[in-house]
């Protein structure tokens, strides 16, 4: 449902390489938090290995979005990278503007999606544009940045509507999420999704987040060194708005759901906490997964 366009692995497929071993070199800069700038066969590694996983989430993030909300006119793509955002956006009536400051990103991005789309190519702290836009979309940028907190008010001051934010779904990337809440509040912008909680009722060593399952083509999974044909990519995100009318109350169903033979449980994030709610599977008619809404009201009455 929320896969990378066919055409988009067929451009992806044609590429060659000692893809494997960049990658393992991104990977693991990554998970050292060693963020450098990558050379053009990194980029070549980047694209087939995270594109699958960036572009899925990206797109359910979207998706949720419209099952509330009418989708933006106009959108500033920040750290857009190889271009998953406009790839989710091409079908839609959107302006699109991307800000990317590595070349060797920006010509992978022209390579899939071709010229005329606008790229700003500059580094996020001098960047200035006296336009405000109507949404801006940051995925997984936030945690490569140093000065998160003045990125974060710059991210904000950029858009007179929707702020959306995706990071990785660990400790740091929830505690990113965290920090933007706090920005946002003095910016005079609203959370609206998966919650509309201004303080998060996660307590400890507890941190918000979703899974998505991707599935993986054999250059995919070869790249990656793997051997199953899918991969479940956690994220944490967050959506704010300037419009204190779209802060509706939200019941998020936060860890992945336990299954019994008879009935299922669910943890939920509401405006009065987290709640831990036990279905008998007979009563629920749609299967309920990890990140899906659902109605208080009917099941606690």
């Amino acid at each position: 449902m929320y896969e990378l366009p066919i055409w988009v692995t067929d451009k992806l497929m044609g590429i060659k390489g000692n893809l494997k071993l960049n990658y393992a070199e991104i990977s693991r800069n990554y998970r050292q938090q060693q963020y450098k700038e990558l050379d053009k066969t990194q980029v070549l590694a980047y694209a087939i290995g995270r594109m699958p996983a960036t572009y899925s989430v990206i797109n359910y993030v979207i998706q949720k979005f419209l099952k509330r909300y009418k989708l933006f006119s106009n959108v500033l793509d920040i750290g857009s990278g190889c271009g998953s955002l406009a790839i989710a956006l091409l079908d839609k009536n959107v302006i699109y503007t991307a800000l990317e400051k590595s070349t060797h990103m920006i010509d992978m991005f022209k390579f899939l999606l071709g010229e005329n789309i606008k790229v700003f190519q500059q580094d996020i702290y001098s960047f200035y544009d006296k336009k405000r836009y109507d949404a801006v979309f940051v995925s997984y940028f936030i945690n490569e940045m140093k000065d998160k907190e003045s990125v974060l008010k710059k991210i904000f001051d950029l858009s007179y509507r929707y702020v959306f934010i995706i990071e990785p779904g660990t400790p740091a990337g929830y505690s990113n999420i965290i920090s933007a809440k706090k920005i946002a509040k003095e910016k005079g912008f609203y959370s609206v999704l998966p919650c509309s909680t201004e303080i998060c009722p996660l307590k400890y060593k507890d941190w918000c987040h979703f899974s998505i399952r991707v599935q993986r083509n054999k250059i995919h999974m070869n790249i990656k060194g793997g051997s199953l044909p899918y991969e479940d990519e956690k994220f944490s995100y967050v959506i704010f708005s300037k419009n204190n009318l779209d802060k509706l109350s939200h019941n998020t169903i936060i860890k992945k759901p336990i299954r019994k033979s008879g009935h299922s449980i669910f943890d939920v994030c509401t405006q009065n906490g987290i709640q831990r709610l036990i279905i008998s599977n007979k009563n629920i008619k749609q299967k309920l997964y990890w990140g899906d809404e659902i109605n208080l009201i009917k099941w606690n009455a």
